[in-house]
């Protein structure tokens, strides 16, 4: 039975993974209309909710020192236009100086959003990030911090560290419509189930998040046989989690009667992972207790980890009061990056959560 499962989410999967889903692009709104047609065409009564959030997306940028040309990639949020000033490269923003300085920094630890305000605060010119493990660029964003920042290699920072540059960067600030799509079945208060559809600037996104869409959709059927279940499932799929977790936002603050949310970002890697704390605290107690429990009846090997800056769809809910399980992997080290492609996809680890997620969703109540 798995493995026809594990086919039709292989097929979905593939249909939506090769575009860039960046909200407000055609991959997004041709992923949209995916979405819904797939959940029509099964027998669901689809609802969407729409909104709009006004957006700085990243065009493109360059460095350039005197001798030579480096294409980088701007940061979500990054300001429009051309800075310059000497390279400095810092793993941490301690008492030194910054002033006028371009400061390269690799991703991780603090947010980027973090690095960027503190640089600004401390009078420096424009942040680059650059990652450690890997020499691909990273998709990152500094959010509402008004700076300038991009992301290159590290084979790049090696060759301009203590040179003058010059970072020229193309962004557009943007209107965008976004669009979450939900169904839901049963009765009672409401156990709701997440993935966000879209994708972050410059890469497919096959793991974050195609594949937890691909697996919700085809969970949806199985689900909707068991109308015994002492509760509602909502399976919602949401728009510019990648901007901001702006769809949860909008589906958080209209929605009543939730008992539970789970959210379903990132898995399919090597590294499966219940994220029981993130940027925002501990997640739900009682269901990450409950969770924990169901993964050692199953024999599953799921590690519990914490994750300081890790953020999704579900901390707009956490926030309201609500019980969160967020699941992940971790550490996902081609996170943002385009190797994060359909190749990448770990169809093993995919058929354990299927399994373990859908049957988790119909003992919930009994643990």
């Amino acid at each position: 039975m798995i493995s026809k499962k594990l086919s039709e989410i292989k097929e979905v999967c593939e249909e939506i993974c090769w575009k860039n889903r960046l909200s407000g692009t055609k991959g997004n709104k041709d992923t949209r209309s995916f979405i819904k047609k797939y959940l029509k065409e099964k027998g669901f009564k689809v609802f969407t909710e729409t909104f709009s959030v006004s957006k700085s997306i990243p065009l493109s940028a360059v460095i350039k020192t005197k001798e030579k040309e480096y294409p980088a990639w701007p940061l979500v949020g990054s300001l429009w236009g051309e800075v310059s000033g000497e390279v400095k490269v810092s793993k941490e923003l301690g008492e030194e100086n910054l002033k006028g300085k371009v400061v390269a920094m690799p991703v991780g630890g603090m947010r980027d959003s973090e690095k960027a305000r503190i640089l600004r605060d401390k009078k420096a010119s424009a942040l680059i990030t650059y990652m450690e493990e890997l020499n691909v660029n990273f998709s990152g964003t500094i959010g509402d911090v008004k700076f300038f920042a991009v992301n290159t290699t590290k084979e790049v920072i090696k060759e301009i560290e203590g040179k003058e540059v010059i970072i020229r960067i193309k962004t557009q600030k943007r209107e965008i419509k976004g669009e979450n799509i939900y169904v839901e079945f049963g009765r009672g208060p409401i156990v709701c189930l997440v993935a966000h559809y879209d994708t972050k600037p410059f890469v497919y996104g096959a793991i974050d998040n195609a594949l937890s869409v691909s697996l919700l959709l085809v969970l949806a059927k199985e689900l909707v046989k068991y109308d015994e279940l002492p509760f509602r499932i909502r399976i919602l799929f949401t728009d510019c989690e990648e901007l901001g977790l702006e769809g949860s936002y909008r589906h958080a603050i209209n929605s009543k009667n939730i008992l539970y949310v789970i959210n379903l970002d990132s898995v399919g890697w090597k590294n499966p992972a219940v994220i029981y704390k993130d940027i925002k605290g501990f997640n739900g107690k009682i269901i990450n207790e409950k969770f924990m429990k169901h993964v050692n009846d199953m024999k599953v090997n799921i590690a519990f980890v914490e994750s300081k800056t890790g953020a999704s769809d579900h901390i707009p809910f956490k926030e309201r009061g609500i019980e969160t399980l967020f699941l992940s992997s971790n550490p996902f080290t081609i996170r943002h990056t385009h190797l994060d492609d359909y190749f990448a996809i770990d169809w093993d680890i995919v058929g354990m959560w299927y399994e373990t997620v859908s049957y988790f969703v119909r003992r919930i109540h009994r643990l």
